[in-house]
């Protein structure tokens, strides 16, 4: 799409009313919020720049105009929407689907029933930083299912091929808490973040341990110096005096040494989301009942049309994404590693 076009179609988008220009550029009506929000008048033109060079910009008072567009196209790119209707995943044979992709490694599942419904994904894009004496950046995304609050994994990656085919309009958007799916994104975000740093946060303990290891051989051998001499001179109480008091320098000193190495390499995670995209699928929910022991509960897992696969259930306690988990008492969804990890029951 040529510039000129691009600036044409989100000007018309927000009401305006474009025409062509006798001198190349465009003659341009604007509604009075859109005045306000770029401060132009009501008609106003856009010229080429001037020189007779047909360069790829828009000049409006003397400044490319694309710059004047930022506040009408900066929140599109924050947060978008799109629905794709026109996609389905049936399955045969539900229950048997369930059973191959579903494991509770202490109780039992069953299927209860099925059903159509319409959900809402959301998308959120975040940049990572990590600083501690130096600084990397990673891009993490999140998905998560809007009613189930379920994890379609991989959905990110294949849908953004799709984004071409999306429609609007087609599917009634469902009801969504959108401040408690930011929460659960956030904490999917937060989840991540060690993963993602793995490498960085093993460089960053292996040189704090070589640190400590330097610090403790030097401040052995300034010791055994020190003594070394006190050894020597033990009869006279005048350097017995200086000793101590140089082998207690020498000790503060050395804690001193500890504590700045620690906070050098201490480790800041900050994570910020940079955009977000709400799509809109037409998806088979599977109604299961899990149970532990005499407890049962209601959980549903959709079949995710665009992955094509079931999508997984959030461990309560790390928030990974998980189909092979325990049930803690509470019947609380738990991974494998949180579950071995919870305090071990007492006889009373």
């Amino acid at each position: 799409m040529e510039l000129k076009t691009f600036i044409e179609t989100v000007l018309s988008r927000h009401g305006c009313l474009v025409e062509d220009a006798d001198s190349g550029g465009l003659q341009v009506l604007f509604p009075q919020r859109i005045q306000e929000i770029l401060a132009v008048s009501e008609m106003d033109t856009l010229s080429l720049p001037a020189g007779g060079v047909k360069a790829p910009s828009l000049v409006h008072r003397g400044r490319d105009f694309i710059e004047t567009l930022e506040p009408l196209v900066l929140p599109s790119g924050l947060f978008s929407s799109a629905a794709f209707p026109q996609m389905r995943y049936d399955v045969r044979d539900p229950e048997s689907h369930l059973a191959a992709h579903l494991t509770i490694q202490n109780g039992i599942f069953r299927l209860t029933g099925t059903e159509k419904r319409t959900c809402s994904y959301l998308i959120v894009h975040y940049r990572m930083i990590a600083t501690a004496d130096t600084r990397v950046e990673r891009l993490a995304t999140t998905v998560i299912n809007e009613q189930t609050q379920t994890v379609p994994e991989g959905l990110a990656g294949h849908i953004e091929p799709l984004l071409d085919r999306a429609q609007k309009g087609d599917l009634e958007q469902p009801a969504a808490d959108l401040s408690l799916s930011l929460q659960r994104s956030g904490q999917q975000a937060s989840a991540s973040c060690r993963r993602i740093f793995q490498d960085f946060i093993r460089n960053l303990d292996k040189r704090l341990e070589r640190d400590l290891k330097r610090l403790q051989e030097y401040y052995q051998a300034l010791a055994g110096e020190i003594e070394k001499r006190l050894q020597k001179k033990g009869d006279n109480p005048e350097e017995q005096r200086r000793a101590l008091s140089q082998l207690e320098a020498t000790k503060t000193d050395y804690f001193k040494k500890i504590q700045d190495a620690k906070e050098k390499y201490a480790l800041e995670i900050t994570i910020e989301p940079v955009c977000a995209l709400r799509i809109v699928l037409m998806v088979d929910i599977l109604e299961v009942a899990i149970q532990r022991r005499k407890n049962s509960r209601r959980v549903e897992l959709p079949l995710n049309p665009v992955t094509r696969r079931l999508e997984s259930l959030l461990c309560t306690k790390c928030h990974e994404a998980v189909l092979n988990f325990s049930l803690s008492d509470d019947l609380q969804v738990q991974c494998p590693a949180c579950f071995s990890t919870r305090p071990a029951m007492t006889a009373s």
